[in-house]
């Protein structure tokens, strides 16, 4: 059985090839969503082409934020020429391979496999057959259909730290992380209708963190109204212009991995 990674970013294009050589040991393609925020970025990831069976799909910076996760993921699996995909983010890697391609072709009748975490007991569905299963939700989406999982985990994943050589792009990730997640955080409040296949318990987490949330996302002034527009050369232009920017820490909220010196996340 055939496998294809489906991957996406706005950034961290050095570890990425961490990502892509680890799942390439299982995946005979890859599929990039690119949301690449730097040019120079953009021609790092086109180098990998030489080494992996990449496919590239460009999608307009500000697509999650207007669409939501599971959009761009259901946006990218039609492109994989295998109907088994893997979705995984950028710097996680397999660091135990429990016996994935067994599990995937020794069971037919499955279509949703789960890998697991050595510290987190949760299990990530995120092995899924494109014909009969498709993302939900805005965020922490979720694969939802004709649902027949598999009973154990196919592989143990790790997190590899993120690109921190320029801490000026990894603040530029941490805002953009920020007005993304924010955003669909709070749509789920104001838009009930598209909780779809995110699991009902961020309801409470959003509802509790909605002011906060919307007072952080006012504050980044020019960076919001920028992601709102669809302004690309705007939000660029914000990030070396606006003074706040420089100094601004992103503590708001737990339930994103910021990345970069603690000093600039608010924590001592």
């Amino acid at each position: 059985m055939e496998l294809t990674l489906l991957t996406m970013g706005a950034g961290n294009v050095i570890v990425l090839e961490e990502t892509f050589r680890s799942f390439s040991k299982v995946c005979n393609e890859i599929i990039y969503g690119d949301l690449l925020l730097f040019p120079e970025d953009r021609e790092i990831l086109h180098s990998y082409k030489l080494k992996y069976n990449l496919k590239i799909v460009e999608f307009p910076f500000d697509f999650i934020f207007k669409n939501g996760f599971s959009a761009i993921l259901n946006e990218l699996s039609p492109h994989a020429t295998n109907d088994m995909c893997v979705y995984a983010n950028t710097s996680e890697i397999i660091e135990e391979d429990f016996g994935i391609e067994k599990a995937i072709s020794g069971n037919p009748y499955c279509n949703m496999f789960f890998f697991t975490h050595e510290t987190d007991p949760h299990r990530w569905f995120r092995t899924y057959d494109r014909r009969n299963l498709k993302w939900s939700g805005l965020i922490h989406e979720s694969v939802v259909g004709d649902e027949r999982p598999y009973h154990k985990s196919i592989f143990q994943m790790a997190d590899l730290e993120k690109d921190l050589m320029n801490p000026f792009k990894a603040r530029v990730l941490n805002d953009v992380k920020e007005i993304v997640y924010f955003t669909n955080y709070m749509r789920i409040i104001d838009e009930p209708n598209m909780l779809g296949g995110t699991d009902p318990g961020w309801v409470h987490f959003a509802e509790a963190n909605y002011e906060s949330m919307a007072y952080r996302l006012r504050k980044k002034g020019k960076r919001y109204e920028a992601f709102k527009n669809g302004d690309y050369i705007a939000y660029m232009n914000a990030v070396y212009t606006d003074p706040e920017f420089q100094v601004e820490k992103f503590e708001s909220s737990d339930a994103i991995e910021f990345q970069g010196d603690p000093r600039y996340l608010g924590k001592k």
